[in-house]
């Protein structure tokens, strides 16, 4: 049974993989880490349907493992923070350095033989599971806590609370299950082994059906950026700085916003940010300051709990000031006007 499960969730993760690429000659940098997660689960899968078959390596079990938690719990803060606070980063740091400590020491996984529980896990062992537990849970709680603490608004972050919110709580109760499992793995009886497996199979499945109903904002051109520009420099002003204001931010939603007040937000001069937009973004600040506010506002007249209100509010909701400019931009990248636009809708 757990070598055609984890064959099943090897073909998954190859299909997700081949999802999230298609289509797409940019990454931003949260879906480079929601593909490096998914070639986790992949390969992780594939080892294990090889170790079912007689065909095992040691340790990769705890390698990938490891990388799976760190690589979750750095998308969580990428997803809810747009951000991984330092000391994650040094958090992260020692529970390395301590797997590689119990290697040194010695590394004895529980092993099943012909139906028997051959040992039980050795003290290092109980303490890194422990640490993995802590870990996890803690970035969790911390996310759920900021989750829940968003208040904003927004279409965008109202999608993005629920599609996370619903990992996380899916999320607890696996961490519940992992829990009572460790209690029991330490009795040595051959059902925790055998539960143990079938949560790792379920959170591997969880973890690729969450990617596959991501926000499909996500996939647009400006969360993204060529991958041979993740590390150049542009004059001190950075992608990530530029994403996070502009568009985790929303800074196209102020009615007020101008270049130069960006650029001072951005601590750099106007001529720099132009270059910026005109290198890497290949529009100028209008333009996409308008292309961004017609996005929003057909999100806005797509969604039910604004059918009361009127174009002119929604238009001033989106950024614009005025309805002659939102009219003249909503045609130009939409080819209608609101008014068309929502009798499509019907």
């Amino acid at each position: 049974m757990f070598a055609t499960l984890a064959f099943a969730i090897t073909l998954l993760g190859v299909f997700s993989i081949f999802e999230i690429l298609k289509g797409n000659q940019k990454l931003s940098l949260l879906k480079y880490y929601m593909l490096a997660r998914l070639i986790i689960v992949t390969a992780g899968s594939g080892l294990d349907y090889l170790g079912f078959n007689g065909f095992d390596l040691p340790y990769y079990k705890e390698v990938f493992k490891i990388l799976a938690l760190l690589f979750t719990v750095n998308l969580f803060f990428l997803i809810v923070q747009k951000r991984i606070p330092k000391l994650v980063v040094w958090v992260e740091f020692f529970f390395i350095l301590f797997f590689i400590v119990e290697l040194i020491f010695g590394l004895e996984n529980p092993t099943v033989r012909d139906g028997v529980l051959q040992n039980k896990p050795t003290l290092f062992h109980q303490v890194f599971y422990g640490l993995y537990v802590l870990l996890a849970s803690a970035a969790l709680f911390y996310n759920a806590y900021h989750l829940c603490r968003l208040k904003k608004h927004n279409l965008y972050e109202l999608k993005i609370k629920k599609w996370v919110g619903f990992y996380i709580l899916c999320n607890f109760a696996i961490l519940f299950i992992i829990i009572i499992l460790f209690l029991s793995f330490k009795s040595g009886t051959l059902g925790a082994y055998d539960n143990t497996m079938i949560t790792v199979f379920i959170h591997r499945f969880l973890f690729i059906f969450f990617i596959l109903i991501r926000p499909r904002f996500l996939d647009d051109d400006k969360y993204a950026r060529p991958f041979d520009q993740i590390l150049a420099k542009n004059s001190g002003l950075s992608f990530q700085n530029f994403e996070f204001l502009f568009y985790s931010n929303h800074y196209y939603l102020k009615q007020d916003a101008n270049m130069e007040h960006l650029a001072l937000k951005l601590n750099v001069n106007k001529n720099a940010l132009s270059n910026f937009l005109k290198n890497e973004i290949e529009e100028n600040f209008t333009e996409l300051l308008n292309k961004n506010r017609v996005e929003y506002l057909m999100e806005l007249l797509k969604a039910r709990k604004y059918e009361s209100f009127t174009i002119e509010a929604l238009s001033e909701m989106s950024g614009f000031n005025n309805r002659r400019t939102m009219y003249n931009a909503f045609n130009k990248y939409v080819g209608q006007t609101p008014t068309e636009f929502i009798q499509s809708l019907k």
